[in-house]
Order: C-alpha cells, then structure tokens, then sequence
C-alpha cells in the first residue's frame, strides 16, 4: 500500500526500437538516482538492449547503501508477432526492414493498449512515462486514473514545428515548394519535399496528428533537451503552446564510465580495445565519423553509397563508416570490395551493424560527425564537443538541421532537401560532400568558430545536469510535483 512516505513510483514503456528504448532507459535511470522508484516495461526480446544500463546503475545503487534509492526493475509484456503476421522474436522497429513488416510492426504496437492496462492495474505506479507513438495510453490513464507523462523523443524545436505543422499541412497550396512555418520563435523556412503530407504515408501522418492530440491530452512531457540548448522553445512551448514540458536532459550524459559508452545498446563487430587502438593512433580532431543511425540507412541508394565513399578516399582523412545490411541489388557485392580496399590502407574503419557511437564521439580523434540529424545522435554530439555535418532523411530531422545550423552555428548542412517521402531522392554528388568536410575539419577562421562554439556547448550541457543545473532543477520539480498529487489523492 503507497503511503505519504513511500518512494514515488513510475514505470517507464518506451517504443520498441533503439532510438526509444535507450534513452527512455537513460530517462528511467536518471530518475532512480534521484529517489524514485522505477519499472521498465519492454517485450522479452529487447531487454538484452536496456539489461547493461540497468545491472550497472542498479550495482551502484546497492554500493550507495542508501534506504532512499531503490534498484530499477524490469517487467515484461508479450508482443503481439503472430497475430499480425510478423516472425516470432521480431519486436524491435530497428529490425522492421522492409514497408511490408513496418506496417504490421505498426499493427502490432496499436494491439498492445488491452495487455497494457492489464499490467498498469497490477503494478499500479504513481505515474507513468509512456512513449508517444502509444497514442492510445492517454485513454488507458483516463481510465485507470493514473496520470501520463509523454515521452516524445525530440527536441522543442522541432516539437513546436511540427505542433505548428499539424495546423497547417492540410491547408498548405499544392505548388508550395518552400514556406516558413508560422508562430515560432525563429523564421524556419523548410521544402515540401521534407515532411509527410496527406498524399503520402497517409497511415504516418494520422499517427502523428493523433499522438499529438493524445499528448495534449496527457499530465505533461518529460523532454531530452536543456534549457540552454533550447531557451526559446521552452518559453514559446510553455507560454503559446500552454503545455507543461519537463526539460530534464541531456539524459545520454549518465553513461560515464568506458563500459557504459562502449556497450551500450548492445554488441559491435569492433571489440573496444581495437577500437581504442586505432583512435589513439591518430591526430586530435582528425577523424571523420559517418552513421546514418538504426533506421535511415535503407533511405540511401547504392549511387548515393558510391558517392560518399568517393568523396570519403578523395579527402584523404582518415574515417570511421558504420554500415547496416541493406536489400539494395548490388549492395553487398560493393560493400566487400569498398572493405577490402579500406583494408589494404589501413588508415580507416568500417564497422557492420552497431557501433559504440558514445565511445567514438568522446575520442578526442574524433573531429566531425557526418549525421541524420536524430535526436539521440545530435544530443550525443552535443555532449561530445564535436562538430556535425547534417544529411537528415525525415521526422524531426529536418528540424533538427536548422537547430544545428542555423542556431546554435554548430554544424553544416550537406544540402538535403528532400525527404524520404517522395518517389526519388536527390543525389548528393561526391565533390560536394568532400567540400561540407573540408569546411568543418580544415583549417580557417569558420571552422576554428565552429569548433569552439561546439566546445562551449558541451561544457553547457554538462552544467544542466549537474546539481544546481538547469535540468538538474527541473528533474526535482517534477519529481517534488507528482509526489504533491499523490500525497493529495490519498
């Protein structure tokens, strides 16, 4: 029975794929650190990507020996893969390949709402945090009575965009190729091309504007962002959007220690003493670091592919790729050979699958990270000092890039300007993006910039997190908050 003096209890469901799963993990971490009592709920097959965060931070916790932190636990939710036709084990959006099995991963997901009620009524949190894409858990809290708290996974630049584009896209003239997007604090001019309007990916779009609505409709949103990162945003989300946000990251900078940066979210083909080797082998801020992240390396064509790996031996820099399995004709035949090639020189890395992005990111060989634009990985560049070079494919992404770009100077464009959503994508030619390297690893006055204001802001979001910092505050705030509204209902 909850008692006034009980720890305050939330339990944590994120969406089933890496870019939720593991930093709702960081989330849920940061959380039990504080005094609060935290369950994880995930599908059987994705604890092996949250289990390490969990064993080290709860090892902690047990050495503190302290009667106010309670370990993290986790609960399990069986995944509906049968029912709508998908392989028994696939339960993880990252692995979701092909449009087909995208579309029943979605099924499936939107089939979860009755087993989760069911688990919410036995473990009977507090409050809970559930990911947007679960828009129909602002029905389960109203009628469990347990307050939701939305976890959205972006940042308030692009969450205020695209609240602002919800309004509008509907109404927006055909031949619009370019518009700014109305009522923000900055003037974001964007390309149609980037967003997924009505007459494409319809079944996205609904998703969207619902899970819009159904946070609307929830206690408030937990943001992966710090104040000084997003000041504006806060202000503009706060006062014209009349919503409560909790900016209380970034949460990624939890994982501290060498084990944490290099295993986290699961195994690489790359053990971390190799990895170590080659960076320390080369010059301070030298190399340059491509990932495309879990998902949005099946929007790239084997041309484009071509074309980056040109521009990548052209540059004569020294480079670190990460390469995901790809059903493009032709792909693998390359991929072997490009690798044999890179082998022969010695000088640069092609790591398949996952990478230890944190570990990487850290080195101080590291000068440039060639990026999508999500959220997790800008936050980790952020963290890190480095300075990125933008190539977004969709989502926030687009967003993100004016974030980097635009504001905060951190970063420069590749010159995308298109997403996903049409039925060709422009090709960036490899001249181009040998230049965007150039521009931010040599040497000259902007790059020199460039590179001092991507220092300055990781020294800024180290401070938000640490006891007195912005979203150090802002976590007790909350935290002090929810425990006032249970005390209440009691």
């Amino acid at each position: 029975m909850t008692t006034q003096s009980s720890p305050l209890h939330i339990l944590f469901f994120p969406f089933l794929a890496h870019g939720h799963l593991l930093p709702m993990a960081d989330v849920a971490r940061v959380f039990a650190l504080r005094g609060v009592k935290c369950t994880f709920l995930t599908t059987p097959a994705n604890v092996t990507c949250i289990e390490p965060t969990f064993h080290r931070t709860n090892k902690f916790i047990e050495s503190k020996n302290d009667t106010h932190l309670v370990p993290i636990s986790v609960s399990l939710i069986s995944f509906p893969s049968a029912e709508v036709g998908l392989p028994d084990g696939l339960e993880n959006a990252s692995f979701a390949s092909h449009p087909e099995m995208r579309h029943k991963f979605f099924q499936a997901f939107m089939l979860l709402e009755k087993p989760f009620e069911q688990v919410l009524k036995e473990i009977n949190p507090d409050t809970f945090v559930s990911d947007t894409f679960f828009t129909w858990s602002a029905d389960v809290s109203a009628r469990t009575g347990i307050p939701r708290l939305a976890f959205n996974g972006m940042g308030l630049v692009a969450r205020s965009a695209q609240e602002k584009l919800h309004q509008i896209l509907e109404s927006l003239p055909d031949e619009a190729d370019k518009f700014v997007v109305p009522g923000l604090p900055h003037q974001l001019e964007m390309h149609r091309g980037q967003f997924m309007f009505p007459t494409k990916n319809k079944e996205m779009l609904t998703m969207f504007k619902v899970s819009n609505e159904m946070d609307a409709r929830s206690y408030g949103e937990i943001v992966n962002s710090f104040l000084e990162l997003e000041a504006d945003y806060a202000a503009h989300w706060r006062e014209v959007v009349g919503r409560k946000a909790w900016l209380i990251g970034p949460v990624v900078l939890c994982n501290e220690e060498l084990i944490e940066k290099s295993n986290r979210g699961g195994n690489t083909s790359i053990g971390t003493e190799e990895l170590l080797q080659w960076l320390d082998s080369k010059r301070s801020g030298s190399v340059v670091y491509i990932c495309f992240g879990s998902i949005e390396h099946s929007n790239i064509s084997l041309e484009q592919f071509m074309n980056i790996a040109i521009a990548l031996e052209e540059s004569d820099r020294d480079f670190i790729w990460v390469v995901k399995s790809s059903s493009l004709e032709g792909y693998n035949d390359w991929l072997e050979g490009f690798e044999q090639k890179m082998h022969k020189e010695k000088r640069n890395l092609i790591i398949k699958g996952w990478a230890p992005q944190l570990l990487i990111l850290n080195h101080p060989a590291v000068g440039v990270f060639v990026t999508h634009c999500g959220w997790n990985s800008t936050l980790e560049a952020i963290t890190a000092g480095v300075p990125m070079i933008t190539w977004p494919m969709g989502g926030d992404q687009f967003f993100n890039e004016k974030l980097i770009v635009e504001m905060l100077q951190v970063g420069a464009a590749i010159g995308v300007k298109e997403g996903p959503y049409l039925d060709s994508r422009q090709l960036i030619e490899a001249e181009t993006i040998k230049n965007v390297i150039e521009s931010v690893v040599g040497v000259g006055v902007e790059s020199e910039a460039m590179r001092k204001r991507a220092k300055d802001l990781k020294e800024k979001a180290k401070a938000a997190v640490q006891e007195g910092g912005s979203s150090y505050s802002d976590l007790g705030n909350l935290i002090e908050e929810l425990i006032a509204r249970r005390n209440t209902v009691l």
